[in-house]
């Protein structure tokens, strides 16, 4: 059997990059669009990063939406640490966030791997609704 594609829109926290992990493991991940949500966008991109850098994946990283679009986000910071990765003071990663928005590199990615990508939504649905907003077909 093949492996799916992914394609995970994420804020990682703790919880997310298990999923990350897991993900990496058994499935093709084309990329991981990131979005704030558990922390800031600054820690989530970096989070994500550092993740990535650890376990050695290429994977493109696409920084997206820093704000919500409607509501105010409720920090988890008393959850996941003001990091989202438990405070642990980490060295920041090596690797650099791609140039392309998140939400388009969703829509570029949902061209590229037509009929067969599928979209893991863990994240605030920003870029996902972003997305949606440039392209009401994807």
């Amino acid at each position: 059997m093949d492996k799916l594609t992914l394609l995970i829109d994420t804020d990682p926290g703790v919880d997310d990059a298990l999923a990350i992990l897991m993900a990496h493991a058994h499935a093709d991940v084309c990329g991981l669009s990131i979005a704030a949500g558990n922390v800031v966008l600054a820690h989530t991109v970096g989070n994500t990063l550092k993740l990535v850098q650890i376990i050695g994946a290429q994977t493109p990283v696409f920084s997206g939406c820093a704000t919500p679009l409607v509501l105010t986000a409720a920090d988890a910071a008393f959850v996941h640490g003001a990091d989202g990765f438990g405070d642990t003071g980490y060295a920041p990663s090596v690797r650099r966030v791609e140039k392309e928005h998140a939400a388009q590199a969703i829509l570029r990615l949902s061209h590229e791997h037509a009929g067969k990508l599928v979209l893991v939504a863990m994240a605030p649905l920003t870029n996902v609704a972003l997305a949606l907003k440039l392209d009401p077909n994807l």
